[in-house]
């Protein structure tokens, strides 16, 4: 109903013989080796990530100039500030360094700026507060790539900074004292797609090694980097993919407290946490601090050894969060009606929109929201006091990095990827961004239909959906970009019984075909209930797979992401 269904090349590929002699199911075998999973060790490598396989931190540009100075500094019982984004990523990074360096017995500190008050990234401000803890060196997690000036100020102050980041870099790179960052000129990391709290693992990881102590010292926040790393979206693939198995193993099977009590607010104690309940369950809570007041909540809750301290953190970020949802939604639909009462706004490639006094802390939710609505990319600008603040979101056809590159001499400063990016401008410069971004997506932005595309692994009945497969499917994980979950196509299938509206506008139902039935969850699909409810139709479903947890008792659902009538041909 949303989405231009793209199907696989419907000659499959050769399958090699070892996935004949490992018993693995052909349709896994098959999605497998399309995704480049051709060879017994390609396959190894793939359902056994291995800590092993772990690159060199001393293969990052400056990574042993960093150890260095951070050796010298514990030694010399020196003051350290760890300064932080306040998103997921960076709130983990800061976890990450600030609760190992005090372990190691250094007087370290903290900073994450507020998004209203202090802004994003390194400033000034951030760097005085500095100084009056009479710090000399700072460490930055996710953010620094881009803070020239500011960290100018400080070498000014004779305080020495090291930039932990992941973005990508814009102009000259500033003059800190070390910078890791595999995304820089000249660096030999073998892997660039590590989220702001990995390279802060990498750098921990080389201090160990420096220092001869044992691998369980960095090792112990796998969970944080696994947090992080599915809250910021990056390539699941290589370094990413091992950190993320093992951080999740180790939050399955022996959580710290905080993360206890967040699962435990969540409703999630039942059930196994993974990527997708990360992403869309877990993040939002340790989000919402920064979003709504200040992300130094989520640090003490990472960070914390008490049960009941974290219980009690853990509640004032489930709060948060609601607070947070009501001003998500509320910014939304505001930001809906400013599109339709605007000719030039509907037929835009770019959705520029802005308003005065937006909320900075929900901006980039619904620039995703409204991504995700219309399919195109979405730019929120709040206004205040003559300043525009915005949060950028697109798609793959269009790299928005690229363009706000493309556009620097507009603004007064942008960063992020190439599909979640920032920036800030006059007001007064709004409209004229807004009709050269719309010029200039004319003419990058790739050709696509107006439905947004939905790739589909491989088309099935459900008596295919045997315990081979569903092992298979679990050899696969973790999910997320670059090794996304398998999408499955089936026809000609009926709704058997009552479609069940659960919370707010999400169907619950059983789906049958072929004799066998099969529950399936349908979020968001409240509109689709009186379609659905047709007894005397079937229907073409897309979905997913998924294990639901009710009452205890583990089975699997399809999570349905679209369907249309069933016409009497097979797709």
């Amino acid at each position: 109903m949303h989405y231009q269904w793209i199907f696989p090349e419907a000659e499959a590929p050769p399958l090699s013989p070892f996935y004949v002699e490992k018993n693995v199911d052909p349709v896994i075998a098959t999605i497998m080796t399309r995704r480049g999973i051709s060879g017994p060790q390609d396959y190894q490598t793939y359902i056994h990530p291995s800590l092993d396989n772990l690159h060199d931190p001393f293969l990052m540009r400056d990574m042993d100039k960093a150890v260095d100075r951070l050796v010298k500094a514990l030694e010399n019982g020196e003051n350290i500030l760890v300064y932080g984004d306040y998103d997921v990523d960076g709130v983990t990074g800061v976890s990450i360094l600030y609760q190992s360096l005090h372990r190691l017995g250094g007087k370290v500190h903290f900073f994450i700026p507020d998004r209203k008050n202090d802004g994003y990234g390194v400033t000034e401000k951030g760097i005085s507060r500095a100084l009056e803890l009479n710090v000399s060196l700072i460490l930055t997690v996710d953010c620094g790539i881009t803070a020239q000036k500011q960290i100018a100020f400080a070498n000014e102050q004779n305080v020495d900074v090291i930039v932990c980041d992941h973005h990508s870099p814009v102009g000259e790179p500033p003059a800190a004292y070390a910078i890791l960052n595999p995304k820089q000129a000249g660096c030999s990391y073998p892997f660039e797609e590590l989220a702001g709290c990995g390279v802060a693992f990498k750098y921990l990881q080389a201090l160990a090694r420096r220092l001869k102590m044992d691998d369980s010292f960095y090792m112990d926040t796998l969970d944080l980097v696994a947090l992080g790393t599915a809250a910021d979206i990056v390539d699941l693939k290589d370094e990413n993919r091992i950190l993320m198995y093992h951080g999740l193993k180790k939050i399955n099977s022996h959580p710290r407290e905080g993360i206890s009590a967040l699962i435990q607010i969540s409703g999630l104690g039942r059930q196994t946490i993974n990527v997708s309940l990360i992403v869309f369950i877990l993040a939002p809570r340790l989000n919402a601090v920064g979003r709504i007041s200040n992300a130094k909540k989520a640090v003490h809750l990472l960070t914390s050894s008490s049960p009941q301290q974290a219980k009690n953190i853990a509640q004032i970020l489930n709060s948060e969060n609601k607070k947070r949802r009501n001003i998500d939604e509320q910014t939304f639909h505001e930001a809906v009606e400013l599109i339709m009462e605007s000719e030039e706004l509907q037929n835009a490639p770019v959705l520029v929109l802005d308003k005065n006094d937006w909320h900075l802390g929900v901006i980039g939710i619904v620039a995703s929201r409204l991504l995700e609505k219309y399919n195109r990319p979405a730019i929120l600008i709040s206004n205040q006091n003559g300043l525009g603040k915005a949060s950028a979101r697109s798609t793959d056809k269009f790299n928005i990095f690229d363009a706000l590159q493309n556009l620097q001499d507009m603004l007064i400063s942008y960063g992020g990827h190439a599909c979640a990016a920032g920036l800030t401008i006059e007001t007064e410069k709004i409209d004229a961004f807004r009709k050269a971004i719309n010029e200039y997506a004319s003419r990058h932005m790739e050709t696509k239909s107006a439905l947004p595309e939905l790739h589909i692994d491989a088309v099935i009945n459900f008596p295919d959906l045997s315990g081979r497969l569903l092992h298979g499917l679990k050899d696969m994980e973790p999910f997320g970009p670059s090794n996304m979950r398998p999408v499955f196509q089936s026809s000609d299938v009926k709704v058997n019984g009552k479609v069940r509206v659960i919370g707010h506008n999400h169907l619950k139902f059983k789906l049958q075909q072929h004799g066998m039935v099969i529950d399936a969850i349908y979020f968001n699909g409240l509109k689709y209930r009186e379609q659905l409810e047709q007894i005397d139709k079937s229907f073409n479903f897309v979905y997913v797979i998924e294990e639901s947890n009710w009452q205890g008792q583990n089975t699997i659902q399809l999570r349905i992401k679209d369907f249309k009538e069933f016409d009497g041909r097979d797709s």
